[in-house]
């Protein structure tokens, strides 16, 4: 895979792309609206740029945005899966990381698969892999502001 270099409009437009899409980053791949960003940045950049080069583009290029993560089912595998999941995953990463859309990405889903005798689809195991099965920690109670009171009064 090929980077993409991007100009500065180029940027704004797939922020702009991303903020409209209203899924957080890591929830993106393998989705409906995953593939109508991609669509939207091909039309407004007229550039030709693969799914695995826009992933990584809005991975090197976009901030953060008001996109919040949101609960979802968690993919069912076992423990030793989870285990057999790490190995895979390392074993086709590059750099260290397993992006989707990549030959990568690709051979681990189809070994992962073979050697558990599953099948679960791209998007079931990227969620499985880029940690959506992890139990998100509770939110923060909202504070009490306490009021001291002052015992001096005469």
């Amino acid at each position: 895979m090929t980077p993409l270099k991007l100009s500065s409009i180029d940027q704004e437009h797939l922020q702009e792309l991303y903020d409209a899409s209203g899924i957080a980053r890591d929830e993106l791949p393998y989705t409906d609206s995953f593939e109508e960003l991609v669509v939207g940045f091909q039309d407004r950049t007229f550039k030709n740029a693969g799914k695995d080069q826009v992933y990584a583009a809005l991975l090197k290029y976009t901030r953060s945005s008001s996109n919040a993560s949101k609960p979802s089912e968690p993919v069912q595998i076992t423990d030793d899966q989870k285990k057999s999941l790490k190995s895979v995953a390392s074993k086709h990463a590059s750099g260290g990381k397993l992006l989707p859309y990549t030959p990568g990405f690709e051979a681990a889903l189809k070994e992962f698969n073979r050697v558990h005798s599953l099948s679960l689809s791209e998007h079931e195991f990227w969620r499985a892999l880029s940690g959506s099965n992890k139990r998100r920690p509770p939110r923060p109670a909202s504070k009490v502001v306490k009021h001291e009171v002052d015992d001096d009064v005469d």
